[in-house]
């Protein structure tokens, strides 16, 4: 099995319940009690009156762009913490997660692990000159630090990451999963779920996103331990689990041969991955711009790096006890194992909550793309070409652009369901194009002043172009290089410790066009203005957030080193 950098899931021998094509009719796997619909009704009553509140509620001192985009600017530590932590695991994961940890144990947990302290690096390092700047977005952040025209290629980019590696394998994985519990097939699934999320995030805005995300990360945690708690029951503990599968399969840190999990790729190809992810990406950075104080988007994002320690646990190990349990079944499709539990393990009443919790987070996956993508587009692109455009206008674009983006993911779907399951290996990978010179690029421009527009043109020019090649030539091209030593050499180069090739050569070319720049023109570069100033001396002072951060690292620290 093999995964990219949000581990999200991927076909491995796809059967007809998992592929949910038309013209296969497969039967539901199980009869939902009464008791189970009723869960299933009040968690979608509940969503609806959230989305109400939300769209009701005052909101004083904003305007209607900021009160849509931004949720008024005034959403609490709590709420940037939850929405974070939902925001990021959709159905993609509840499928990806267990059914990697199914196939090859622990390792997989790494990815969660790593998005502690890359959390901790967003809310010291990123967010206050992210803050400083009331920004909008992060190619805005580009533009006033360095030119428009970066700005508007990373708007490209980063809508076109959004529905390639975002939106697409969580249709994926909501189709997977609707097709064994109820027999839809894809299309009727995916209608269903576009149209409910696709409503809420029209209507309400990012302040209904993230309050109704509020709602589904505390149903997901809950959820999750209760089928972990059922999960270790049948499989007879600890010890049972450990007797019933190989001893490889609980621990995180492999030798450098190994061909998915490399402790080098683990321990620093990762984190690399991560800074793109979790530090740049507009899904997840606007919810932090969702406040005006430093503090309170600290406090929220430490709070999301507490709770990504528990998806190792209440995830990644659910799949190793559905490979316990089913073994048969896990060796024909791994990412059948959430569900199995789900199915066989859980009473009912339990499987409504369980549904409900799935529904959750293909909804909150998926909200989080379209809010991020309204606002890209509005923002970035419309309010640039009409920047008279009135607010009230604005916030239309914004609205109309959810229902392009919800119509465009539809039109994704027979792409999705003819696919094999190899190309969901290739989605994955494709973020490794670009994630190393994002990451080392935003490093750059907070961390030092002497960084140039041109320089960053240039590294960034390259390192992505390379991103490219390498690509092509493991996932398309493979064929023609043939059985030599530089084919197979390229055919195994892990994609972990290629981001840290990758993010290397950028930050190398990165910094030899700056000192060729001084040296010509004979002095460092003036400062940048005074609201994107890279990082100094000025950080807030926040000292519970920090002692909750100082502690959250060395809690990773230590579980790194027990899982070993």
């Amino acid at each position: 099995w093999q995964c990219g950098p949000c581990a999200a899931c991927c076909t491995g021998g796809k059967t007809g319940a998992a592929t949910g094509r038309p013209g296969m009719l497969v039967e539901p796997l199980l009869a939902l009690s009464w008791l189970d619909w009723l869960f299933i009704g009040v968690y979608l009553l509940v969503l609806a009156g959230v989305t109400v509140w939300v769209r009701l509620r005052p909101h004083s001192n904003t305007v209607a762009t900021e009160d849509f985009f931004l949720g008024g600017r005034d959403v609490s530590w709590w709420a940037i913490g939850l929405s974070l932590f939902a925001s990021n695991l959709g159905t993609d994961h509840l499928v990806g997660l267990a059914g990697a940890g199914a196939a090859s144990g622990l390792s997989v947990g790494s990815y969660e692990w790593s998005a502690t302290y890359t959390l901790v690096i967003l809310g010291w390092v990123f967010v206050p000159h992210y803050l400083k700047a009331r920004i909008f977005t992060t190619p805005e952040y580009l533009e006033k630090r360095f030119s428009p025209s970066l700005r508007t290629a990373f708007t490209w980019l980063t809508l076109a990451s959004i529905l390639l590696t975002k939106v697409s394998v969580t249709l994926f994985a909501g189709g997977v999963i609707m097709r064994v519990l109820f027999g839809w097939n894809i299309y009727v699934s995916v209608a269903v779920l576009l149209s409910i999320t696709a409503l809420y995030s029209t209507v309400g805005g990012l302040g209904a996103v993230m309050y109704t995300e509020v709602l589904q990360a505390a149903l997901l945690f809950v959820g999750s331990f209760v089928l972990l708690y059922y999960g270790m029951q049948a499989v007879g503990g600890w010890d049972g689990l450990r007797e019933k599968l190989p001893e490889e399969h609980f621990h995180i840190i492999h030798d450098m041969d190994h061909p998915e999990y490399p402790w080098l790729g683990v321990l620093v190809g990762m984190p690399i991955a991560s800074i793109w992810y979790w530090c740049t990406d507009q899904v997840m950075v606007q919810r932090t711009l969702a406040t005006r104080e430093e503090p309170v988007a600290k406090r929220g994002t430490v709070f999301a790096g507490w709770l990504k320690i528990s998806p190792m646990f209440t995830m990644v190990l659910p799949g190793l006890i559905a490979a316990a349990l089913f073994p048969d079944e896990i060796g024909k499709d791994s990412n059948q194992a959430y569900v199995l539990l789900v199915i066989h393990v859980l009473p009912a009443g339990w499987i409504g909550v369980m549904v409900a919790v799935i529904l959750c987070s293909f909804m909150a996956s998926l909200a989080s793309c379209f809010n991020s993508s309204s606002t890209l587009v509005t923002m970035d692109l419309y309010r640039r070409t009409y920047p008279d455009a009135s607010e009230e206008s604005m916030v239309w674009v914004g609205r109309l652009a959810t229902v392009a983006m919800a119509v465009l993911s539809f039109l994704w779907v027979p792409v999705i369901d003819q696919t094999s399951s190899q190309l969901f290996l290739y989605i994955q990978s494709v973020s490794m194009i670009w994630a190393g010179p994002v990451a080392v690029v935003f490093l750059a421009a907070v961390c030092s002043e002497r960084v140039t527009d041109a320089s960053v043109k240039i590294s960034a020019g390259v390192g992505v172009a390379m991103g490219v090649a390498f690509w092509l030539l493991q996932n398309m091209y493979y064929k023609q290089l043939g059985y030599s030593e530089f084919g197979d050499f390229i055919r195994n180069f892990n994609f972990l410790l290629y981001a840290i090739f990758s993010a290397v050569v950028t930050a190398v070319i990165l910094v030899t066009c700056v000192f060729v720049e001084e040296a010509i023109s004979g002095m460092p570069r003036a400062a940048p203005d005074d609201e994107t100033k890279p990082l100094s001396a000025r950080l807030t002072r926040c000292m519970y957030a920090n002692w909750a951060a100082g502690s959250l690292i060395l809690t990773v620290a230590v579980l790194t080193a027990i899982f070993a």
